[in-house]
């Protein structure tokens, strides 16, 4: 006959709580062995430990639920760990941005002085965009600039369009974790090429710009905050906002952290005389 542990006697032998037990049965994650039809009472087996301590190391790294179904779903070891692994980098990867958005702000409670960005102005001529505007949140952000810049570039060549490497990003609202503020990522281009599916293409008016130019090693947080200030800042005092921020990719990706990477840039307006 089966051994069956109560589920107070499972908890106690796994440390889960009895709550954290009862919201995996309901999502399929760790069901009881057995279930009393009587009384509801749930049943488990002392197989399932090593399962449920999985789970509870799982969760003790904050892995939403539903992706750890998916990972203990995986019947390769290889493949979970590697998908684990992926999570983790991903984990990483936000840590990094969220501890640099604490130091910006520390910045500037304690008023250090940030790091100088040189701030100038070009008249930028009348264009032709191919373009995909998403809603979308911060963890999502440079995986959407890389596939939206990549299916540009693709329906562009498909119809014969001339195009640089130039391209990039218009925030038409904010983008955080909890904000999916409008993004659209633009691509200029010479030809005749139809809208398709998500790709709309529209003119964008000729208008002056403020811009910093930052290196790639800047591009991080928080020092790319730093040069969205720089640019506001000028901005504010030789005129007014003319449209949304941008960041602008003029070339490939440079290898040396050091060279040219993008620009920050605003529309503006000068300040009538």
């Amino acid at each position: 006959m089966t051994e069956h542990l109560t589920i107070g006697a499972f908890a106690r032998r796994t440390g889960l709580s009895l709550k954290a037990l009862r919201r995996y049965d309901e999502s399929g994650l760790l069901v009881p062995d057995a279930v009393d039809e009587r009384t509801g009472y749930r049943y488990y087996s002392p197989a399932q430990e090593h399962r449920a301590r999985q789970i509870s190391l799982l969760r003790s790294v904050d892995m939403p639920l539903a992706q750890i179904v998916d990972l203990l779903a995986t019947a390769d070891p290889v493949a979970a760990s590697e998908a684990l692994l992926g999570w983790w980098t991903e984990q990483e990867r936000l840590l990094t941005h969220r501890r640099g958005t604490v130091d910006y702000l520390i910045d500037q409670w304690r008023r250090t002085p940030a790091e100088p960005f040189g701030v100038e102005v070009r008249s930028i001529a009348e264009r032709t965009l191919a373009t995909i505007t998403t809603r979308v949140l911060q963890a999502e952000l440079v995986a959407t600039l890389t596939d939206s810049s990549r299916r540009l570039r693709e329906h562009l060549a498909r119809h014969g369009a001339t195009s640089t490497d130039e391209w990039w990003a218009v925030y038409h609202g904010v983008i955080s974790p909890d904000s999916d503020g409008p993004l659209e990522v633009c691509v200029p281009f010479e030809g005749l090429v139809p809208p398709a599916d998500r790709i709309a293409i529209r003119i964008e008016e000729a208008h002056t710009e403020a811009y910093a130019p930052i290196t790639a090693e800047q591009c991080s947080y928080p020092r790319i905050l730093h040069a969205y200030d720089a640019v506001t800042d000028w901005v504010r005092r030789h005129g007014e906002v003319a449209g949304p921020p941008r960041e602008i990719y003029p070339v490939p990706w440079p290898e040396d952290p050091t060279k040219h990477a993008a620009d920050i840039a605003l529309p503006y307006r000068e300040d009538p005389l």
